[in-house]
């Protein structure tokens, strides 16, 4: 079912804004940086428990144009000084028909929505009845993983891509990467042990395996598939059009990869065992401040090196094979979108969607199928 005009205001719970009001004392310096942060036009305004006005952001700019100290203005100008009445209050129970007439009537880019019983559920902007009634809906917040078979996208609600076995399987080809990549480590640390102090040959024999599963996954086509993932995510979040020509520029970068997660653990465990051991093994300021030391480090440089480790190695610059495959995905995902607006699942559902489980399953099955024939070798 798509949306229509029938549909009511109270449908579009997932695009109201219930963000706290502005206190009518509040500065107007307070006002702008709220403006700003939430990016947002307008603003409600409170007085107590009762809402009093809006305050809109052309309305600022246009006496900070006209002042001689715009920054004295700010600060010095309450919030009750320069805020509108409220011009439209929406009901739940509304057509979404009936709210787009009366938002255009009013001219204003947002009204607050009450429910049946008058409490307040948020603030619902024009652009998105909008969409709501062109049947463009706003994508909820999507994961993603890049597999052998193609590109697996999900809302938790609602997947596309690669099914079942397919998403086990690539939990399977990590652990054999993994298991591959882990072979040498006992070579290699009795050869380092040759000519560095044993620590720092356990160092290299540690971090090697991750270097090599990295490279390996660098050489492969997932990563190609990984970048076309995040770049069809992107287009998707931007609001483009999913064709070859406006994903081919998008970022191969996404705040939300689990690299980013893999680099934090690769710092943590790294660190924590080869930089921070010996210093707490000294005295008890020392080891306090190695590990403050530590923390902050680890704080500050994990998603930086989460991004590089995107950029240069699990991603690369993704065919227009690879593309064209991510981007049906992405049509097929938002074609349920469309069908299924407002789709809602439990938090068991949601985390299987999300692949992991699957993922998971499979990598376990082939990682201990690799531990139990390492145990019966060792068994003879």
């Amino acid at each position: 079912m798509t949306f229509t005009a029938e549909k009511t205001v109270g449908e579009l719970h997932a695009a109201l804004k219930a963000w706290p009001a502005l206190a009518a004392d509040d500065s107007v310096a307070r006002a702008t940086r709220l403006l700003r942060a939430r990016n947002t036009p307008v603003l409600l305004v409170s007085d107590g428990y009762q809402f009093v006005g809006m305050v809109h952001e052309g309305d600022l700019l246009a006496r900070a144009a006209s002042a001689a100290s715009p920054k004295e203005l700010a600060r010095t100008t309450r919030v009750s000084e320069v805020m509108r009445p409220i011009a439209v209050t929406l009901w739940a129970q509304q057509p979404l028909s009936e709210a787009a007439r009366r938002l255009a009537a009013a001219d204003v880019p947002a009204a607050p929505v009450a429910g049946s019983d008058g409490r307040y559920l948020g603030l619902l902007f024009r652009r998105d009845v909008l969409a709501a009634l062109s049947g463009e809906p706003m994508p909820p917040p999507m994961s993603g993983i890049a597999t052998p078979f193609g590109v697996y996208l999900s809302t938790g609600s609602l997947r596309a891509g690669p099914r079942n076995l397919a998403l086990a399987a690539t939990g399977g080809m990590l652990a054999a990467l993994g298991e591959l990549a882990n072979a040498g480590m006992g070579p290699l640390y009795r050869a380092a042990h040759q000519f560095v102090p044993e620590r720092v040959a356990e160092a290299i024999a540690y971090a090697a395996p991750f270097v090599f599963f990295l490279l390996l996954l660098r050489l492969s086509p997932i990563s190609g598939l990984h970048a076309a993932e995040h770049m069809v995510v992107h287009a998707i979040e931007e609001g483009e059009d999913l064709t070859l020509e406006k994903v081919r520029p998008m970022d191969r970068v996404h705040p939300r990869c689990g690299t980013n997660l893999f680099a934090l653990v690769l710092l943590v465990t790294f660190g924590g065992l080869y930089v921070l051991a010996p210093y707490e093994q000294a005295d008890r300021a020392t080891g306090g401040l190695a590990s403050l030391t530590f923390i902050v480090v680890v704080l500050l440089t994990w998603r930086w090196l989460g991004y590089a480790l995107q950029r240069f190695i699990t991603t690369k610059r993704p065919s227009d094979r690879q593309l064209a495959g991510a981007i049906r995905v992405g049509e097929e995902l938002l074609a349920q979108i469309a069908e299924h607006p407002e789709a809602r699942s439990g938090a068991l559902k949601r985390i299987w969607n999300g692949a992991l489980p699957r993922v998971l399953a499979g990598f376990l099955v082939v990682w201990g199928a690799v531990w139990a024939v390492e145990w019966l070798i060792s068994r003879r």
